[in-house]
């Protein structure tokens, strides 16, 4: 089952792996309004998604820790699997309706977890904002909970489309939480929220928040 309490916590071993990862092609990662991020509570975090890397930045670089959806594929891999399902990792199917996954993101919200979607679906290819899928809103309509938007920068370049690493540093942009009412058409609610997405790419990153810079070894993350 997509919801199942993993056995082993894999958090750690992620973490630091990455974190390492991202502190050597580029010095680290550039968070731009941290504070924005709800301290307590079920919190749906939404972001743009240019690279597989994406949801490592994240997780890393959010104040709390993130639940996030992968595309089934990823948990076919036995090793893969154990790492995603370790940190409640969502399987999803891409192109159909997928009934587990959508109840697992609704268990995590009512747990008071913090969950990250990609509305959009699948990564940019150009690293444009794409259309989103009509059934991202309907989380945000359904639970009420803080949405919070995210602009994700750097990652494709740090790896590209072939698998090759790069050196840069890459960063998230953590926009002000907002809430979308539970009577908006999904339609309507998924345009939004790539709305809020461009809104903070846009914005001057002094008007978003304070800015840090994460390096492995230099800040402990939060558990």
């Amino acid at each position: 089952m997509a919801d199942e309490t993993p056995k082993f916590d894999t958090y750690p071993i992620l973490y630091h792996s990455t974190m390492l990862l991202f502190t050597v092609l580029g010095g680290g990662i550039e968070v731009i309004g941290a504070e924005n991020v709800p301290e307590t509570g079920p919190v749906l975090m939404v972001s743009n998604h240019i690279s597989y890397l994406d949801p490592c930045m994240i997780g890393d670089a959010s104040p709390r820790r993130v639940v996030c959806m992968g595309k089934a594929e990823l948990f076919q891999n036995p090793i893969l699997s154990w790492l995603l399902r370790g940190v409640y990792g969502i399987p999803v199917k891409r192109g159909e309706p997928d009934t587990a996954a959508f109840r697992a993101v609704l268990a995590r919200l009512k747990e008071g977890r913090l969950v990250c979607i990609f509305p959009e679906g699948t990564r940019s290819l150009g690293g444009e904002l794409q259309a989103a899928e009509a059934g991202a809103g309907v989380f945000a309509t359904r639970t009420g909970c803080p949405v919070v938007p995210v602009f994700a920068r750097g990652t494709d370049v740090a790896l590209d489309r072939k698998g090759r690493l790069h050196r840069t540093r890459v960063s998230m942009t953590i926009g002000k939480p907002f809430t979308l009412p539970k009577t908006m058409d999904r339609e309507e609610a998924a345009q939004e929220l790539m709305r809020k997405i461009a809104e903070i790419r846009d914005m001057p990153p002094e008007s978003v928040g304070s800015r840090t810079i994460l390096r492995w070894g230099r800040l402990r993350k939060p558990v």
